[in-house]
């Protein structure tokens, strides 16, 4: 009979000592848990402006394609920014719009990276609409 609590206890003082080791946010303080919330928040609206400024730029550089329509009169669209990455180097993946080849964004990659304030910008092809940019910074 004693064998049979002590197994139930010891099964009873594992159990959250797993759940403790298997989510280890568990066992930050509070405060490191909001500062590495904020963190995040901060990672994620600065990737979103990055995101909005690279738009402006393809529109600038011209790689934007104007539409008319009837019902919707004239709309603009423009390549669609899907990630970023803050690794260094700074990556943007951009899904081009129908008739753009990874070539037309090859030829505006100096424009691009003068107007981000970034020594050069690689294009890599990944799928057949998307492409990798890679912001290479000035090195000081």
């Amino acid at each position: 009979m004693n064998g049979q609590i002590q197994d139930q206890n010891s099964q009873q003082w594992e159990e959250p000592n797993k759940n403790i080791v298997s989510r280890p946010w568990l066992l930050r303080h509070p405060l490191a848990w909001r500062r590495a919330r904020r963190h995040q928040r901060t990672n994620q609206v600065n990737n979103q402006r990055l995101a909005w400024r690279v738009q402006d730029v393809l529109v600038g550089c011209g790689l934007s394609q104007a539409d008319y329509s009837i019902g919707g009169g004239r709309g603009f669209h423009i390549p669609q920014v899907i990630s970023v990455s803050n690794s260094p180097p700074v990556t943007l993946d951009i899904r081009m719009l129908p008739g753009q080849t990874p070539k037309d964004f090859i030829t505006h990659a100096p424009a691009i990276a003068y107007d981000l304030g970034v020594a050069e910008v690689r294009v890599t092809l990944l799928e057949v609409p998307l492409i990798r940019l890679e912001l290479l910074p000035l090195t000081r």
